[in-house]
């Protein structure tokens, strides 16, 4: 079973809300909107406007499908190689979770849950947000990052945007910044790397693609143990708002 969340942004003051869940099991797909989905100014999705309701198809829905770009499209191949996926195992969900299905149209991204794999290990892959505002030594030094270099996380208390923001940096003297942390990621990883029985983790670089977009610039991958009774996105907010 796969799943993914879809994630809205509140444009009156900034701040990113989950809405909805879309599970795929055996070839069926479900989407149900969660607690989030109540916000007063989240407007349900075309033909999905009972929030109450779980919706239920063989196929894709179409909100999602629309965030693909299409297999016989040029840029379709960039942006496979750009997230490290591979064409013969392709997965739409695999796309949209990495890619984030972000459209200019509107406020939305798309954001998978964690899942344990290899028996017990908590693994997050991400393009660091923020490139497109870095300076140009930064920039320059992201180009230079090899496929396997570890990197580190840092917490950015001071940031006044978000004090919640994590850095992703370099592990040198410089620890020179190379992006954030996707914020819908920042709690989980703040949990885990307080957790007292987690006495390792790394922080890697999976691929650099320097002719990219800024947005899918530099590739990581962070992994851990999953701890013994570990929840992802423990807020109420991702709670189903059915459960029918």
């Amino acid at each position: 079973m796969k799943s993914v969340f879809v994630i809205w942004k509140d444009i009156t003051d900034g701040m990113w809300h989950p809405v909805a869940q879309l599970t795929r099991n055996e070839g069926i797909y479900r989407l149900n909107y969660t607690k989030g989905s109540n916000h007063p100014n989240f407007i349900p999705f075309p033909r999905m406007t009972n929030k109450t309701k779980s919706y239920v198809s063989t196929e894709l829905f179409a909100f999602f499908k629309n965030r693909l770009l299409p297999m016989n499209r040029p840029e379709f191949r960039k942006m496979v190689d750009w997230s490290n996926l591979n064409l013969d195992t392709y997965d739409e969900l695999d796309m949209l979770g990495i890619s984030g299905g972000a459209r200019k149209t509107d406020q939305y991204r798309i954001v998978p849950k964690p899942q344990v794999v290899n028996g017990n290990e908590y693994k997050l892959r991400f393009f660091t947000n923020g490139v497109s505002h870095l300076p140009e030594e930064n920039t320059k030094r992201i180009s230079e990052l090899r496929i396997g270099e570890e990197l580190n996380f840092e917490c950015e208390e001071s940031n006044p945007y978000d004090c919640n923001a994590i850095l992703v940096t370099t592990i040198d003297e410089e620890k020179i910044k190379v992006g954030y942390c996707p914020k819908y990621y920042n709690s989980d990883v703040k949990k885990l790397l307080k957790t007292p029985e987690l006495m390792e983790h790394s922080l890697t670089v999976v691929k650099t693609n320097l002719e990219a977009p800024a947005q899918f610039r530099l590739l990581c991958e962070f992994t851990t143990k999953w701890p013994d009774g570990f929840i992802p996105f423990t807020s109420e907010d991702y709670l189903a708002h059915t459960v029918n």
